[in-house]
């Protein structure tokens, strides 16, 4: 086996590299755009009047609305289409509610086969 220290560098000159001018902008760069506050990301209103259906509003507007699920004694957020009555989107999802609901009732249970603890047989 060799060293890599016994290795010889190639005599090749090193390769001319012709400089390059730089680049001029495509086009001028615009001052600092006027910046205007953004709008909330929701907005909750609770009045009385929140609920009655505004002049302009289309069938191919959806609704959001809270609701409390009782498995899972959570709030959850729906979106609504009020042409058919259909849920769009729901968070938490479906899957989740059902999940914990479960999760819930097996704590329950293990809590309460805790209490009681049941003798094991041992022997092979």
């Amino acid at each position: 086996m060799s060293e890599i220290g016994s290795v010889q560098p190639a005599d090749r000159p090193a390769p001319v590299v012709a400089p390059v001018a730089a680049a001029a902008p495509a086009r001028a760069v615009a001052a600092e755009p006027t910046r205007t506050p953004l709008e909330p990301a929701v907005k909750l209103d609770l009045s009385a009047e929140a609920d009655a259906p505004s002049p302009a509003q289309t069938e191919a507007d959806y609704r959001a609305q809270y609701v409390r699920d009782a498995d899972a004694r959570q709030m959850v957020y729906q979106v609504v289409d009020p042409a058919s009555g259909d849920i769009v989107v729901q968070l938490p999802t479906v899957t989740v509610l059902k999940a914990r609901a479960y999760a819930e009732r097996e704590a329950a249970q293990t809590a309460r086969a805790g209490a009681q603890t049941a003798q094991v047989d041992r022997k092979a």
